[in-house]
């Protein structure tokens, strides 16, 4: 914080859309992890560091880890994340209005899906496991691949449209999800 305070450093936040838009730290610029490249990140200003902010650290330390490894040296992990952020009292912009992280509202979804299916394979028919299964496959495939189709279908959902605005602009909020379940 104190970096950030002298104007010695940039903070780059490296959550999905939607999470930034529930709650960010004020001038953190939106970079996206799953839209990550070396070359379109944010380039190194002279004389200061650039902090990546993850909600735990994680993505941060991958991102950071490729950027060191294409020669980038002004950068480091907040640890712990914005949860850490969080913890140690430091301010963050919260909006209650938007809405959860698509990855919590496919957990959800999928949750009370499996819940639902297994009640009716117990009370009307064995086929509904069918439904277990494939719910199963599809959280399988996702986090082989990145590829969540529920969570591309939440995202188009009416709660998660928001007027978008420029990723890349401090605290930037726009339009939910790219289909990434990968939180």
């Amino acid at each position: 914080m104190q970096l950030l305070q002298l104007g010695q450093a940039n903070m780059v936040d490296v959550r999905e859309v939607d999470e930034h838009r529930r709650e960010h730290v004020a001038g953190a610029a939106l970079h996206p992890s799953s839209m990550f490249s070396v070359t379109g990140f944010p380039a190194a200003t002279p004389g200061r560091r650039t902090l990546v902010l993850c909600r735990s650290g994680g993505r941060a330390g991958k991102v950071v880890a490729a950027l060191q490894a294409a020669g980038r040296q002004d950068v480091a992990v907040i640890e712990g994340g914005i949860t850490a952020w969080r913890a140690s009292g430091l301010p963050v912009v919260t909006d209650v209005s938007a809405p959860m992280p698509i990855v919590r509202q496919v957990m959800i979804t999928v949750g009370v899906l499996v819940l639902a299916c297994t009640a009716l394979a117990v009370m009307v028919s064995p086929w509904f496991l069918a439904a277990i299964g494939f719910m199963g496959a599809g959280l399988v495939f996702a986090g082989a691949t990145g590829i969540c189709a529920m969570a591309t279908m939440l995202a188009k959902m009416p709660w998660n449209r928001a007027p978008a605005r420029p990723v890349g602009a401090a605290s930037s909020c726009s339009t939910a999800g790219k289909g990434s379940c990968c939180g």
